[in-house]
C-alpha cells in the first residue's frame, strides 16, 4: 500500500518551496560556513601541510577540487569522527546514531543548538525545510525516511557534489552520495538551519 505524506509535512514543504527564500522574521538563513583556508603567518610548516593533506583527502571523498575544500574546522571535525561505529541511543566516539552526530556537528563546529532526534531537528523552527536538491548547500542538513510509517527518521549534513555526512547503521559516520540508489529513495526533504542575527560560527 502507497504511503502518503502527512498534510502537516506537505503544507512545510509547499511553504518553505514556494517563492523567495528570504525571510521577514528576526533571524538570518544563511549558507553555514566556517574558517577559510586563509593560513596565519605564523603558522608552522608541518600546520600547513596537514591542512592541504586535509583538503586533498576530503576533495578526493567528495570528488572534487582542493580549492573547494575552505571549511577546515568542519572538515576537521568529520575527519576526526569519520568511521566512528553507529550505536543508536550513542552519543560519543565510541558509537553514536545519526542525530546526535548531527547535533554534536552543529554544536561542536558552529556553537549551533539543535534537538536531539532527527524527527526533532525536522520540525524544529531552527531548520527552514525544503524539497529541492538544487537548493542544497554546505551545511544544510538532508533528511531520509528509513523506517516505515514514519515521516522522517535518517539526518546527514550535505557538503558538496551531491554528498554528504552521517552516522549510517551499516557504516557508522561515513560519507554518502544522494545519487545511490538507496538514499535517493528515500530522501525526503533538507533543511536550513536559521541562525540569530547575532550568532556566530567558530573562528
Amino acid at each position: 500500500m502507497k504511503q502518503t505524506i502527512p498534510l502537516l509535512l506537505l503544507v512545510m514543504l509547499m511553504a518553505a518551496c514556494g517563492g523567495s527564500r528570504k525571510t521577514t522574521r528576526s533571524y538570518e538563513t544563511i549558507i553555514l560556513k566556517g574558517d577559510t583556508v586563509a593560513i596565519p603567518r605564523n603558522a608552522t610548516d608541518s600546520a600547513m601541510m596537514r591542512n592541504e593533506l586535509l583538503r586533498q583527502k576530503f576533495a578526493n571523498y567528495l570528488n572534487t577540487s582542493t580549492d573547494s575544500i575552505l571549511n577546515l574546522p568542519l572538515y576537521r571535525f568529520i575527519d576526526k569522527w569519520l568511521n566512528t561505529p553507529y550505536l543508536w541511543g550513542g552519543t560519543d566516539e565510541r558509537g553514536i546514531d545519526c542525530s546526535a552526530f548531527i547535533q554534536r556537528l552543529l554544536s561542536d563546529v558552529y556553537r549551533i543548538d539543535i534537538p536531539r532526534t532527527s524527527i526533532q531537528q525536522f520540525f524544529t523552527r531552527s531548520v527552514e525545510p525544503f524539497a529541492g536538491r538544487h537548493y542544497l548547500s554546505e551545511g544544510d542538513l538532508v533528511f531520509f525516511r528509513t523506517t516505515e510509517g514514519k515521516v522522517v527518521s535518517h539526518v546527514g549534513l550535505y557538503l558538496s557534489n551531491h554528498m554528504f555526512i552521517n552516522a549510517s547503521v551499516s557504516r557508522g559516520v561515513s560519507i554518502a552520495s544522494l545519487n545511490d540508489p538507496y538514499w535517493k529513495k528515500r530522501y525526503v526533504a533538507a533543511g536550513r538551519v536559521k541562525v540569530n542575527k547575532n550568532s556566530t560560527a567558530h573562528k
